[in-house]
């Protein structure tokens, strides 16, 4: 097994045609406003609908664990090229030196069906796999978050089990699919146009 890849000191350039990923910042509270505090947008996610106390407790949490040493969390802001302003985001937390847990794939609900989503998994994937040297990511959402469910399997997750949980944020239950992606997988996918086309090999290394 090769050894561990070390975390990169500052956020690798995170782009497609369609999109970026960066840093959240504090703010971003007016941009994401509409995204995490639209009940029907939310209503799947852990994290519940959010008001605008939480939203900025969650972008200051972004905020702290970006700057932390190891960083282990990638609170990202996603934002569509030509626009700095957030419309969703996505989080990466590494767990060990080869797996990482993807969660709350957030996307303003007028995007839905434009292409971004996908760009959105490849790049946080590529994080995974290029960057930190990962081999393997896995991820869970609501078996009745259907729209998710299709998203996650077009990024390369394939479901391996079921389970229920409880989240104090939503103050919900809710029954979840398991899913996971490897690095050999995500190398056999397609690349999105635009910048960032480094690929991972499956021995963790990066190859453009």
């Amino acid at each position: 097994m090769p050894p561990p890849v070390p975390p990169p000191a500052t956020l690798p350039a995170l782009e497609t045609a369609r999109v970026r990923l960066r840093d959240h910042r504090a703010d971003d509270l007016d941009a994401l406003r509409p995204v995490w505090g639209d009940a029907t947008g939310m209503r799947h996610l852990s994290t519940g609908v959010m008001d605008d106390t939480r939203i900025r407790r969650r972008l200051a949490e972004a905020v702290a664990t970006a700057a932390e040493t190891p960083r282990r969390h990638y609170q990202l802001a996603a934002c569509l090229q030509g626009d700095d302003r957030p419309v969703g985001g996505i989080r990466l937390s590494v767990e060990d030196d080869t797996t990482g847990y993807c969660g709350v794939l957030t996307m303003a609900r007028h995007l839905r069906g434009s292409g971004c989503a996908p760009d959105i998994g490849w790049l946080m994937l590529k994080l995974a796999f290029a960057e930190l040297g990962l081999t393997r990511v896995w991820s869970m959402t609501s078996l009745e978050n259907t729209d998710a469910i299709r998203a996650i399997t077009r990024f390369g997750f394939t479901p391996n089990g079921e389970t229920e949980r409880y989240f104090p944020e939503a103050d919900t239950t809710m029954r979840l699919l398991t899913l996971e992606v490897t690095a050999a997988t995500w190398c056999t996918m397609p690349v999105p146009p635009g910048p960032g086309r480094c690929r991972a090999r499956p021995d963790g290394a990066s190859t453009p």
